[in-house]
């Protein structure tokens, strides 16, 4: 077996699946770039501070506060007072943005089901293993976990593959 052959083919996976989940999510998101994201992390962890989003989606912190003001502005998004510190902010959606993130995933879901639905039952669970054991070998560290998982329903996913891995390390 070839193994650059195997990444190369791996590589076109990743990025034909991450273009098409992403312009979907993107479509359904309030704005493109990385809003689709933003609601998808504040619904995984409520209360986010704006430091750890901006990890996630690597952008600056002035980038960060801009995208959480149009996310406020649409309605989308709202800031509270930390709880262990009240100088701080905690980001949450609001309903509008629980609605927002229900479509965001829903796309996104309906892409992945998409692509998947060439392999029979068999191949998916050894699918399922297999890119289980990818990713959790892939993860260096939180902030690097927060990024890869920026657009995972976390509903959907009760036993993280990702989670696991930091758990052991």
């Amino acid at each position: 077996m070839d193994d650059r052959r195997t990444a190369n083919i791996v590589g076109a996976l990743a990025l034909a699946l991450a273009d098409s989940f992403l312009s979907a999510a993107a479509a359904a998101a309030p704005e493109p770039g990385q809003a689709a994201a933003a609601i998808a992390l504040l619904r995984h962890e409520p209360g986010m501070p704006i430091e750890r989003m901006r990890h996630a989606l690597a952008l600056s912190h002035p980038g960060t506060v801009r995208l959480i003001d149009r996310l406020v502005a649409d309605g989308l998004v709202e800031r509270r007072p930390g709880l262990h510190d009240r100088r701080s902010v905690a980001l949450h959606l609001t309903q509008d943005g629980e609605r927002s993130c229900t479509r965001i995933l829903g796309v996104r879901h309906d892409r992945l089901a998409r692509a998947l639905d060439v392999l029979g039952p068999d191949e998916r669970a050894a699918y399922a293993r297999l890119t289980e054991k990818l990713l959790s070998a892939f993860v260096e560290n939180e902030r690097h976990a927060y990024s890869v998982c920026r657009l995972c329903d976390t509903g959907a996913c009760t036993d993280c593959p990702v989670e696991a891995a930091l758990d052991d390390a």
